[in-house]
């Protein structure tokens, strides 16, 4: 096994970087400045599927949001506003309908108008296909298409968070049935930008659609998302041109990257949060015992402060700080029950369970923080006993295991979500028995949990959500389901020639290429 190594300092870090840079200094990839209008993004989250029907993972978000609309986008924040829709939707039946009118001036990339049954295919086609996506959808009942350009939702219950299940991608319903397997590759929206190559797991190469109907045009003739596995990979090709703009930006380097580049930093609080799951489903972390023993293993707030500052911070729910403190949920008396680090107490936990704990497998994927913090929790393990097998896969991989509940693939995992601002855009899919081997990895049933969160978005009263979020978070520290360790930031350095470059709290629209009141450009271009 290769020995993991402790957080690089400075000075290995800049010394690391121009041993790099020599060694690249002869190669014809790279690129130098040049006055060319693209812009080539080097991302630790690589691209891995482009049909929206399917995909669920921050780096294959990116580039759909470059290529398909929605019939609402967001603006600068967190509200919806139109982009495909006419205006704002009209609602009836206590909010259990709602009315959308489509913008006749609407087109896919192929020409074809964006009609009603489009949007009825895009809403329709994730329950009925049982993709992961589908929670975000689920509490649609039907879609009906009143004409072309109008279509209506019916709702069993008021969903309190379905204006964000309204920036949903639309698809062309015809395209996507002739080929579902070369759509998720090559596929066709009516956003400003075209699929020019794509490779899973490695590179979307994006152009401008020269004739988008919508408003603002795009600025630049091209973008493309490249994956870099490695920090400093990513961070030397900032300086040698390779790239334009890298994505996130590594703990390690943020106190060092204007230093040694010229480049510009753009970050905001995003609503991201990862944690610690365990597997309920199969295993010995179906004991509770073994949850406890495990969740005494490991310093968070060190952890935290080692791997995580200064471009994220300690978290003590699912839900990132920023949301939890908007619905005056209880943070510091869920901080205050965090047990600490008690080796001892840990080995106490482990002999009380009634099963042999054996040899725990802890998943990641290869996102440089993830292993940091599975090594992490592994060291703890091992110095309370335990036999422990870190297991980092490529992403593809973690995305197959990471929620099959199988006891082969992982006792515990590192996991991310990604919310939209709003708590069901966390909780739901990664807690609630709807979402299993979807979203869902940790496969915890029990039935006062599930019903509050199921009732949570069913009501639009602000109180009864915000006491039922409570109750179901509570309710899942004490039985140690899972691990909240810390949320992020969206971060960016990006080249300083680059203009309008804008970061968004909802980590799937980033960068913002194009925006409802601009886009990115360079600078004399």
């Amino acid at each position: 096994m290769v020995e993991h190594n402790a957080r690089l300092g400075r000075r290995t870090v800049l010394t690391g970087l121009g041993a790099g840079m020599a060694s690249l200094a002869g190669c014809s990839t790279i690129a130098s400045d040049s006055s060319e209008n693209e812009i080539r993004i080097g991302t630790i989250h690589p691209p891995m599927e482009l049909d929206p029907i399917v995909a669920t993972d921050v780096g294959s978000l990116q580039t759909i949001a470059r290529v398909f609309d929605g019939l609402y986008t967001y603006d600068d924040g967190t509200d919806v506003v139109p982009q495909i829709a006419t205006g704002t939707p009209s609602v009836a039946d206590d909010g259990r309908r709602i009315t959308v009118e489509l913008d006749a001036a609407a087109r896919f990339q192929n020409g074809e108008p964006v009609t009603a049954s489009d949007v009825q295919y895009s809403f329709e086609a994730p329950q009925k296909e049982d993709t992961p996506s589908q929670w975000l959808v689920s509490p649609i009942e039907t879609v009906d298409t009143v004409d072309e350009q109008t279509v209506r939702f019916q709702l069993e219950q008021p969903y309190p968070a379905f204006e964000h299940a309204l920036t949903y991608p639309i698809i062309p319903k015809d395209v996507r049935e002739t080929d579902r397997e070369g759509f998720a590759s090559d596929p066709i929206g009516a956003g400003p930008y075209r699929v020019r190559s794509f490779s899973e797991e490695k590179k979307a190469d994006l152009t401008r659609w020269e004739n988008y109907w919508g408003e603002p045009a795009p600025a630049l003739d091209r973008v493309t998302f490249a994956y870099v596995e490695s920090p400093i990979t990513q961070l030397m090709g900032l300086v040698t041109g390779q790239s334009d703009v890298i994505e996130p930006i590594s703990p390690r380097f943020r106190r060092d990257i204007t230093d040694i580049t010229d480049a510009m930093i753009a970050e905001r609080p995003g609503f991201r949060s990862f944690y610690f799951g365990f597997n309920c489903n199969e295993g010995p972390t179906v004991e509770r015992a073994v949850r406890e023993g495990i969740v005494r293993c490991i310093d968070l707030e060190k952890l935290v402060e080692q791997f995580v500052e200064p471009v994220g911070s300690r978290q003590y729910s699912l839900l990132p700080r920023d949301v939890a403190d908007e619905w005056n949920l209880p943070v510091e008396k869920w901080a205050a029950a965090v047990p600490p680090k008690d080796i001892n107490e840990a080995k106490a936990r482990f002999e009380e369970a009634p099963v042999s704990v054996g040899k725990l497998t802890i998943l990641t994927s290869k996102h440089p923080v993830w292993k940091e913090l599975a090594y992490a929790l592994a060291a703890g393990l091992r110095e309370a006993g335990q036999s422990v097998l870190v297991n980092p896969v490529s992403w593809k991989k973690y995305l197959e295991l990471s929620v099959t509940g199988s006891a082969k693939n992982y006792a515990v995992f590192v996991g991310e979500i990604a919310g939209n601002g709003d708590p069901d855009s966390f909780l739901y899919p990664v807690f609630h028995e709807n979402t299993q081997g979807g979203t869902n990895g940790i496969f915890y049933n029990e039935e006062d949990v599930m019903s509050q969160l199921l009732e949570a978005r069913q009501t639009t009263d602000r109180d009864r959500r915000r006491a039922r979020y409570e109750a179901a978070i509570t309710r899942l520290h004490e039985e140690q389901v899972y691990v909240p360790v810390c949320s992020f930031k969206n971060s960016f350095a990006h080249k300083s020639n680059l203009k309008n470059f804008r970061v968004h709290p909802i980590a799937g629209l980033n960068p913002r290429v194009t925006r409802p009141d601009g886009a990115i450009s360079v600078e004399g271009r």
